[in-house]
């Protein structure tokens, strides 16, 4: 049923939950705001991304936020040297060429930093298609994928997308397309069983779906 796998980057195949969680401290200490831990920042984490940083009580509005944005892309950026991909991700992605299938990265990241990331773990060998936004404000994602739905004359139903939050979901929703989210990333179980989708505690799980039967 199943000829292309989708994956979210960010949570999915990178595990930069801790790194997002530090950088945002930095942030929140920097300008007198409370800090957060894990659980909470699962539960406060959200897109638009502006409305996250509106839930930590960091920005109020557009100006703000812009200003913001640029800030903690700074801080992400200081910390990709240290990021590292989730322990299955490069067996998980093997295993789906080996299935036959094509796949690919479809991020709310910006395409200069997707493809730099992932050329250096070394996991541009199994993507077909790499894509990403124009800028650092994490837009556009569901437009991003319908276009490439479009242009790879692919039917909805022959396409899953793998994420790790609840827009992951709703992206995957609007373009028609089936959904499996993952645990383990930004956003908490109970957001992400709140979408109705299957929702796995580790990638691996994915494979025993109906999906990859």
């Amino acid at each position: 049923m199943i000829k292309y796998v989708l994956w979210d980057f960010n949570g999915t195949l990178i595990d930069d939950v801790g790194a997002a969680v530090d950088n945002i401290n930095a942030l929140l200490k920097k300008y007198g705001k409370p800090l957060i831990n894990l659980a909470t920042y699962r539960e406060v984490f959200t897109f638009p991304v502006i409305d996250y940083y509106r839930n930590v009580g960091l920005v109020k509005d557009e100006k703000e936020f812009e200003v913001i944005a640029h800030e903690w892309m700074n801080g992400y950026y200081a910390r990709e040297k240290d990021l590292k991909v989730f322990e299955n991700t490069c067996s998980n992605l093997e295993r789906v060429h080996e299935l036959g299938l094509r796949q690919g990265v479809l991020s709310a990241s910006s395409i200069k930093q997707l493809t730099r990331l992932l050329d250096q773990h070394d996991l541009t060998k199994y993507m077909d298609d790499i894509l990403g936004v124009a800028d650092i404000y994490a837009n556009g994602k569901v437009d991003i994928g319908l276009k490439f739905i479009r242009n790879h004359h692919l039917k909805p139903e022959e396409v899953v997308l793998i994420g790790d939050t609840f827009h992951d979901w709703e992206v995957a929703a609007e373009m028609g397309i089936h959904c499996i989210l993952c645990a383990k990333g930004h956003q908490s179980f109970e957001i992400l069983s709140s979408s109705g989708c299957l929702v796995v505690n580790d990638i691996d799980e994915i494979f025993e779906s109906e999906y990859f039967k």
